[in-house]
């Protein structure tokens, strides 16, 4: 480790430091007399406690980047390996199609890295994931025919729904 590195923060450091500057902040806010300002601050304070779950899972996960610079240049390297890929200039279908998952791809990983990174996930595990997935697909699939095909859509729409209406109860 280089001399001006620090040690990568922990979750529980971080999480300590915003409860911390959170409870300093509502202390001074309802010292002061601006009603706005307790407002705000209480507002703030309600929002970070209610993502509070999920807020600080970037320092549990090693390689996940904890600020917005890391995640943005994360992301950037993510669409130029596409771009490659591809030969595609705008990567953003790709991005939207498989959004997270587009995370796991690694392409500087060699082709038996792969396998034994794949053989390390249950079939359980797979099968989840892929369903998941599938419904980002429909999802993005769906939005896709709304979008440039609209009234073929909407008629499709309609029939299946005479379809359920007409058929009779049990």
């Amino acid at each position: 480790m280089k001399l001006d590195q620090q040690p990568r923060p922990t979750r529980q450091s971080v999480s300590q430091a915003v409860d911390t500057y959170l409870i300093g902040l509502l202390e001074q806010v309802n010292q002061a007399e601006d009603e706005q300002d307790r407002v705000a601050a209480q507002q703030i304070n309600q929002i970070l406690r209610n993502l509070w779950w999920g807020l600080f899972t970037c320092y549990e996960v090693e390689g996940l980047p904890s600020t917005n610079n890391d995640l943005e240049q994360f992301i950037r390297r993510i669409k130029l390996g596409q771009r490659r890929i591809s030969g595609r200039k705008n990567v953003h279908d790709f991005i939207l199609r498989y959004g997270a998952y587009a995370a796991f791809i690694d392409y500087a990983e060699s082709e038996a890295e792969l396998l034994n990174r794949l053989k390390q996930v249950s079939g359980a595990d797979f099968l989840k994931e892929r369903g998941a997935l599938n419904m980002i697909i429909v999802k993005e699939q769906k939005s896709f025919r709304f979008r440039y095909h609209r009234q073929r859509y909407l008629t499709d729409l309609e029939k299946r729904w005479e379809n359920v209406v007409d058929q009779p109860s049990l």
